[in-house]
This record gives structure tokens, sequence and C-alpha cells, in this order.
């Protein structure tokens, strides 16, 4: 019998689809095949979260129904959103920069308004929620910061949900994932990669945080382990 790849057990009850920096300005620096691919692997992850939400909803006990949130798990779209203030939260001490002017130059923020007010996601249209933004359970969060528990509210909703796991996929490996999987981890959740649901701009640079960099921290799995988990 083989081992869990799970540290401890999953308990989707309490877990949380966390997506960082799934956005257009990303996605374009890698080839179409490689955008379809990993579209599709989210697409899939997606499809079992909201299948696993819709599900608990309709099956939720009438003792707890006084607490929408008990036992339904949460998607979050956490993304930067480029250009807002034309980009001044960017530090020149940040070598980031020096990236973000280059997709500056490349014109990728040509649809992306600088109004603080109304933020510019940058989220495919392909995976938003079947009838748009809005419900309680798939929300949508901007950032300043690689790191998704640096700069934005998103503990704030994982703690209102009682969120103890957190299954992270993202772009990109050396980027968002493993400043998210070290900075989640040092505030004890437990944080579980994808493997299909993690691309870099180096392959080689992929593996080897995979490999042997992130394992040390966290739990990194495949999409058929998060697929196998049960109700």
């Amino acid at each position: 019998m083989s081992s869990s790849p799970f540290f401890i057990p999953v308990d989707l009850a309490h877990t949380a689809l966390l997506l960082s920096d799934v956005q257009t300005q990303i996605l374009k620096r890698f080839s179409p095949e490689i955008q379809k691919q990993y579209l599709d692997n989210i697409k899939t992850l997606l499809g079992f979260f909201r299948d696993e939400i819709s599900q608990r909803r309709s099956n939720q006990d009438t003792a707890i129904r006084g607490a929408p949130y008990e036992g339904v798990p949460l998607i979050v779209h956490h993304t930067l959103p480029f250009n807002i203030n034309s980009n001044s939260f960017v530090s020149p001490y940040n070598k980031l920069s020096k990236w973000v002017k280059q997709l500056e130059d490349a014109g990728y923020f040509a649809n992306a308004p600088s109004d603080p007010h109304h933020p510019y996601y940058g989220i495919p249209d392909e995976i938003v929620p079947p009838g748009g933004w809005g419900g309680k359970d798939e929300i949508v969060l901007g950032k300043l910061q690689p790191s998704c528990f640096g700069t934005s509210d998103l503990q704030s909703y994982l703690r209102a949900r009682g969120i103890r796991h957190v299954v992270l996929v993202g772009l990109t490996t050396m980027g968002s994932i493993l400043g998210s999987a070290r900075a989640g981890a040092d505030l004890d959740y437990h944080i579980i990669c994808v493997e299909e649901g993690i691309v870099d701009d180096d392959p080689e640079i992929h593996k080897f945080l995979m490999s042997k960099v992130l394992p040390k921290f966290v739990d990194v799995v495949e999409l058929k382990d998060i697929l196998g988990l049960q109700l």
C-alpha cells in the first residue's frame, strides 16, 4: 500500500484553492501550447473545487446553515493588478522593477487602466467563474508583491473560512509560488503545490525547486492526488 502524498490528511471542508498570478500578462510569456495545457490543468482543478462547493452547498446540514461558510471550500484568484497607479508600487530598489519595465515595454499593460478604484486583474476569460464574480465561494484579490501572504487581505478571508489547507498553483515557480509557499508554511498553513498547476520560464529551475527545495517545506503533489480527495 503506497503512502499518502500529503504529510497530514486533507480536510476539504477547510481547504482553499489559491491561484497565484494566473493572469494574461504573465501567461503571454509562454508558448501557445504551454498556455493551453496549463489552462486545461487549471480548469480541471477549478472544476473539481467548484463541484465540491456546489455539492457541499446543496448538502449543507440544517444545523450549520446559520454558519454559511462552514464545511465549504474557498477559491481565491490572487493576481497583481498591473498598472494600478501606473505601477508606482514597484520600488526601484526591488530587482523586479526591471521585469515590470520589460512587461511595460512589451505592451502587456495596454488594456490595464491605471485607475486604483477599478483595478484590472487580468484573469483569463476561460477561468472566470460561471455567471461572473460576486459569489462568496470564489473571489478575486489583488496584491502588490509576488507573495500571496505579503500585501493583501488574503489571511482575513482564510481565517474567516477556517482554512487550514491551501492548494497552491500559479505562475511562476521561482516567483510567486516559491515566495507564497514559504510564507504560507511559515504562517502554519498546510501548503500543497500541484505539479501540473505550476510552470516557470526555466524548466530546469522549475524541476529543481519542485523536487529539491519546496518539498522541505510543503507538499508537492500531482493533479490526480487532488482529484482523488473525497467528500
